[in-house]
């Protein structure tokens, strides 16, 4: 799939995105990241059923929500085929948050 980026001057969501995923042997590895001066949280969701109902994504085992206040750039792995991905800008004060999820 393309590459999504795009910027949030307000709140919002990003477009979708849908990692190439190849064997479960493989590490099927995707680029997320966002870049700005901004006062605003952005969290990383996915969905199960090509967006009908979405997921607020944990960054560890103990179930921290992956959602950041300032720039960042994490990789992210799915195992499993058809699995979509959006940024959600949840709360904006001001600036731009310019974001990329990339394969």
């Amino acid at each position: 799939m393309a590459n999504v980026t795009g910027t949030f001057t307000a709140t919002g969501q990003s477009s979708a995105f849908t990692p190439t995923v190849g064997s479960r042997s493989t590490i099927n590895a995707f680029n997320i990241s966002a870049s700005g001066t901004f006062v605003a949280t952005v969290q990383l969701e996915r969905s199960f059923d090509n967006g009908d109902n979405w997921f607020v994504c944990s960054s560890d085992a103990s179930g921290t929500t992956a959602s950041w206040t300032a720039p960042f750039s994490v990789v992210g792995e799915e195992p499993t085929p058809g699995v979509v991905y959006r940024l959600n800008c949840t709360a904006f004060t001001s600036g731009t948050v310019t974001y990329r999820i990339s394969q």
